[in-house]
């Protein structure tokens, strides 16, 4: 063999270990995006499950649907804060992921169930399920928390990456 069709193999090689390389590491952004109208039917479920009076005022607020565009941080922090919600964005231009979604909606979800409580003159945090978030990450360890904030209406990875915080000893030790 020549040194040239030996050049032109390990450039070919070479060429097609990075293109794969490439396409394995680069993450699936379309697929981790989330529209308005996704974001939208979370709540809306979030919503359904309170069914209360209180409810029904807050799904005739929703009732505009969203788009099939990606929603940005911005977009979900103004959604939530319409809803009564208090959230904020450190990176009000980056588009929301499903794990963002999924914890807004936990977050939702507990602002329900306060003022659903609050509604009905019920201490927060004596019922049988979570108000808030917070409630969660003052359970005594990590599985308590992740079974919480499932009650919530977490998903299992977003609960367990959020009760972490239980798990760290001192502010100067990095989560795992």
């Amino acid at each position: 063999m020549t040194s040239r069709k030996v050049w032109t193999s390990i450039s070919i090689w070479v060429v097609a270990v990075m293109t794969i390389a490439t396409a394995v590491a680069a993450p699936d952004k379309s697929a981790a995006q989330v529209t308005g109208a996704q974001l939208m039917q979370d709540l809306a479920a979030a919503v359904n499950a309170a069914d209360s009076r209180q409810a029904s005022v807050l799904r005739d607020k929703m009732s505009r649907g969203g788009s099939d565009a990606p929603i940005t941080e911005t977009g979900a922090v103004e959604l939530l804060r319409s809803l009564g919600v208090d959230v904020t964005t450190s990176t009000p231009a980056r588009a929301l992921s499903r794990q963002q979604a999924d914890a807004l909606v936990a977050k939702f979800r507990g602002h329900l169930a306060t003022s659903l409580a609050e509604a009905q003159g019920a201490a927060v945090g004596h019922g049988p399920s979570p108000a808030t978030m917070d409630d969660c990450l003052a359970e005594k360890n990590h599985g308590l928390c992740v079974e919480c904030c499932k009650a919530l209406g977490g998903g299992p990875s977003t609960c367990a990456k959020t009760c972490f915080a239980i798990n760290k000893p001192s502010p100067s030790e990095p989560l795992p």
